[in-house]
């Protein structure tokens, strides 16, 4: 089994489609995750498995790979970090604020919609929403995390070079949604516009129930101070705006 710990766990459920079913039954949804290229390894570590239940993890594992051949399960020497009730200040301002994105995505089909019957009368406010995804939710909310955040991890990490590569992608769409609207193309603006949708819904997802409960628990007391005070430090920069802008996702849901 030592060989695979540094294998994708995608690659080893599209070959062994049971250890989709396994994992999910130990509460582990990589079936349904799109990151696609996290190690095994790497899931023993973000999902807090101590040794115990990692060794667990890794024979049923072995079990499916190997059937019925021998394996050996390797000792891997882990404590589990306790896990806090509550998010540290910092991370738990950021969990608001993926709220605050999630109306503004939940508002899009029918965006899309009223784009559709009035173009003219209805652009302003898309052009509004763009505003509210590119400082917003980029610039305010993905500078935090780019900037700050991520720093304390290994910039090498799996799961944090996808999800900059979601930030990434997602910054294509709203470029190509902005293009759509300048030239009247609206079939380029639904399928950017609800692509981004999709694609924040499940990037927002990970984050809260996978990512930020790991970095929560790994940070250290310092570096969760350190965390807050860069945090303050964007938030008075922006003065204002973040509360307007939250003031207008929360809005749309009369659209």
């Amino acid at each position: 089994m030592r060989s695979y710990l540094e294998q994708p766990i995608k690659d080893l459920i599209q070959k062994h489609p049971s250890l989709g079913t396994l994992l999910s039954e130990a509460g582990i949804g990589c079936t349904t995750c799109s990151l696609g290229t996290c190690k095994v390894k790497d899931i023993l570590e973000i999902h807090n498995l101590d040794s115990a239940q990692s060794r667990r993890l890794l024979t049923r594992m072995g079990e499916t790979l190997f059937g019925d051949a021998p394996f050996e399960v390797p000792d891997i020497a882990r404590k589990a970090a306790p896990i806090r009730s509550t998010f540290c200040p910092p991370i738990a301002r950021m969990v608001e604020e993926h709220a605050h994105i999630l109306k503004l995505i939940a508002a899009i089909p029918s965006m899309v919609e009223a784009l559709r019957r009035d173009l003219l009368g209805v652009r302003p406010l898309a052009e509004q929403a763009l505003d509210f995804i590119r400082n917003y939710a980029d610039r305010y909310h993905h500078a935090k995390e780019e900037d700050i955040l991520f720093g304390y991890f290994d910039p090498q990490s799996e799961i944090l070079k996808v999800m900059l590569q979601d930030h990434e992608d997602g910054r294509a769409h709203v470029r190509a949604v902005a293009e759509g609207l300048t030239t009247g193309d609206l079939d380029q603006v639904e399928a950017h516009f609800r692509a981004y949708g999709e694609l924040l819904r499940g990037h927002i997802q990970r984050e809260n129930e996978i990512l930020y409960p790991w970095m929560d628990r790994t940070l250290t007391m310092r570096e969760v101070g350190e965390l807050y005070a860069r945090c303050a430090e964007v938030e008075r920069g922006f003065g204002d705006r973040p509360g307007e802008y939250e003031r207008f996702a929360d809005s749309l849901q009369n659209i």
